[in-house]
């Protein structure tokens, strides 16, 4: 999968260099409020991330096309345990899981009007959604020298996605240059994706506390001085479909 992006990123590359006197280009970065919804709903909380974005617009035309890539993290939850071990000593753990999403996709927005400051868009996109979760184990005194025995990525599944959604984008340039325009935008979009079924991971189920049998997962920890080991959960894994909403905004520079 990752070598399909690779090769994607450089044909487009390779078109945008060949073709760039033909084209307006923008780059993109910004900020993301994601809301699972349907069966997701259940399962996981809102999340916040990062955009960044890559475009090319044909000059006079009404539509432009894309790469887009985002981060998000649905949560990051943080306990500290207690751990007794089988020779009766114990030790404060600090047990980190993070839970996220990673996106790449290929775009394409469709502008209502080419002139004016304030722009409408509709906007399309086709991608691919990693989500992962990671176990990060800190003992805050490093005193019975605790560490994880398996692997600090925990969970890792993905599938593909399609998105619709519409948009604005404002002109911002004169604010700061009153003889350029169009070069600093800033843009707002509202975003519905749907994709194929994925398995995740969260701490916890937001809204209902109920779990399937055999969902649990644990960790595996070694105390390096008495060699014995032991497990803690960690957190429940769940398998649906791919629905969520964002909103998105960010700031575009134009070239």
């Amino acid at each position: 999968m990752k070598t399909l992006f690779s090769l994607i990123l450089m044909v487009f590359a390779a078109t945008a260099v060949t073709h760039a006197q033909k084209f307006t280009t923008e780059f993109g970065l910004g900020y993301t409020y994601m809301a699972p919804s349907g069966s997701m709903k259940k399962h996981i909380h809102d999340g916040h991330g990062i955009t960044a974005d890559y475009y090319l617009i044909p000059l006079g035309k009404h539509f432009a096309f894309g790469l887009e890539w985002s981060h998000t993290r649905y949560g990051k939850e943080k306990t500290t345990q207690l751990y007794s071990f089988e020779d009766g000593s114990t030790a404060p753990m600090d047990v980190i899981v993070d839970n996220g999403i990673i996106s790449c996709a290929l775009g394409a927005r469709y502008f209502l009007r080419k002139e004016g400051s304030l722009k409408p868009y509709l906007t399309g996109r086709f991608g691919y959604s990693w989500f992962r979760t990671m176990l990060n184990i800190y003992d805050p005194n490093d005193a019975d020298h605790c560490k994880p025995v398996e692997s600090s990525i925990l969970m890792k599944d993905g599938t593909f996605y399609f998105s619709a959604g519409a948009g604005i984008q404002y002109d911002i340039s004169r604010l700061f240059n009153r003889e350029q325009s169009n070069r600093l935008i800033i843009t707002f979009g509202l975003n519905k994706f749907l994709g194929g079924e994925v398995r995740y991971m969260n701490s916890d189920a937001p809204e209902y506390p109920q779990h399937q049998t055999g969902n649990e997962v644990t960790a595996h920890f070694l105390n390096t001085q008495t060699q014995v080991i032991h497990k803690h959960h960690v957190g429940y894994v769940y398998t649906s479909s791919v629905q969520m909403t964002d909103f998105r905004v960010g700031l575009i520079f134009r070239k």
